[in-house]
């Protein structure tokens, strides 16, 4: 970045006494608010994505917080090829150390699953792209692909996750990814985890503030039809209650019976 250094804790929303557990409290909650699916209409949405998470890796960095603090109250920029003073880690550096973080695996994971129950985007293409512009990540010698740590990691690896990458752990990781490091193709769009579902009806927990239920609101969700994925693009009326149920007709799963309905439960966060 080029001029002056950008305010972690403005785009968080926290400030400098602000603890490593309100961080990441206030992250998981921004980090549902500006996914790109509920705010289709925002062009800024996936950059704000991705510059909360960036914010995070900062200042939940013992080192980077303290780099970043100093460099700030100086009134210093970024130096980009790590010259003297400033800041000297890019968007990208940022976001690699972030993902390779074996806490934030964990929480990330549990967020990927709020998505999917939300009906957003969640798969490994979604994060791969978001965060790394379609690009692989490297931790440990291997080679992951967008959600990291996923289901089977995340339940294998149990209390490995809070001690740091252990030789146990990046085993885990191996086994997990095995098929896709072998060259086998790995499923890119899982069928999203609806919150609550029917015998072929499928239910979103859509949480939204109340002035998105006053004003109404446009997201898209995710379902999976008969030839793949699809993106359904929804209005939320105007004067819309918490508790609601909107109904999609025939978009929810497939059954003996044919198609059931998608629901979106609104819930007022």
């Amino acid at each position: 970045m080029e001029g002056g250094i950008k305010d972690y804790y403005a785009i968080l929303g926290v400030t400098p006494d602000s603890d490593e557990e309100q961080i990441r409290s206030q992250y998981r909650k921004l980090a549902m608010r500006c996914h790109p699916d509920r705010n289709p209409d925002d062009p800024q949405a996936e950059e704000k994505f991705k510059e909360i998470a960036e914010a995070y890796g900062v200042l939940t960095d013992p080192h980077k917080r303290s780099q970043y603090d100093a460099a700030k109250a100086a009134g210093m920029d970024w130096q980009q090829n790590g010259g003297p003073g400033g800041f000297s880690y890019s968007q990208e550096d940022i976001l690699r150390d972030l993902f390779r973080d074996p806490r934030f695996q964990a929480m990330f994971q549990g967020l990927l699953q709020e998505f999917q129950r939300s009906g957003f985007r969640s798969s490994s293409r979604f994060v791969r792209q978001s965060f790394f512009g379609g690009k692989g990540l490297f931790i440990g010698g291997l080679f992951m692909l967008g959600s990291l740590a996923g289901p089977a990691l995340m339940r294998s690896a149990g209390k490995g996750l809070e001690g740091g990458t252990s030789n146990s752990l990046l085993k885990n990781m191996g086994r997990t990814f095995g098929s896709l490091l072998g060259g086998a193709k790995q499923q890119e769009e899982p069928v999203p985890q609806a919150w609550d579902s029917g015998a072929d009806d499928l239910t979103y927990l859509m949480r939204l503030t109340r002035q998105e239920l006053e004003h109404g609101k446009s997201v898209q969700v995710v379902t999976q039809g008969p030839e793949g994925q699809e993106m359904l693009r929804v209005k939320i009326p105007p004067g819309s209650k918490s508790g609601t149920k909107l109904r999609l007709r025939g978009r929810g799963g497939i059954g003996p019976q044919g198609r059931g309905d998608l629901y979106l439960k609104l819930e007022q966060i």
